[in-house]
């Protein structure tokens, strides 16, 4: 299965296949989201201890290293906030949700865009 897998990627990215196979030796990158319904998030780092990097494109994303575990964290059960990767963040922000208005989320599952776009449109929409 895997070799089927990287044969189809080899010929869909072409020159670019080197590229590809590379980004899985980097550096994995951990991110989660705050809920803004419950949660403003200005304090998350100091008040769960985790070392967090705020993510460039999403003002309610942040990274958080690898040795934090936020998952197992009583904010998380709370829904304070989502683990989600950085770049499933971008779609909501570029989208810019607003109250009032109708997105049909064609790939929600598990959650997390729809969850985003709920809170950006203030679950008025």
């Amino acid at each position: 299965m895997r070799e089927e897998f990287l044969e189809r990627m080899k010929t869909m990215l072409g020159e670019e296949y080197p590229r590809f196979l590379q980004c899985y030796d980097g550096e994995e990158h951990h991110a989660l989201r705050v809920n803004t319904l419950k949660y403003r998030g200005e304090d998350l780092g100091q008040q769960t201890g985790f070392a967090l990097e705020r993510v460039p494109w999403c003002k309610e994303g942040f990274y958080y290293s690898g040795e934090d575990r936020p998952g197992r964290h009583p904010y998380h059960d709370a829904g304070l906030y989502y683990i989600q990767e950085a770049s499933a963040m971008a779609p909501v922000v570029y989208l810019n949700p607003q109250p009032g208005e109708y997105i049909l989320d064609l790939c929600a599952a598990p959650g997390g865009k729809s969850t985003q776009i709920g809170a950006a449109m203030r679950q008025q929409g």
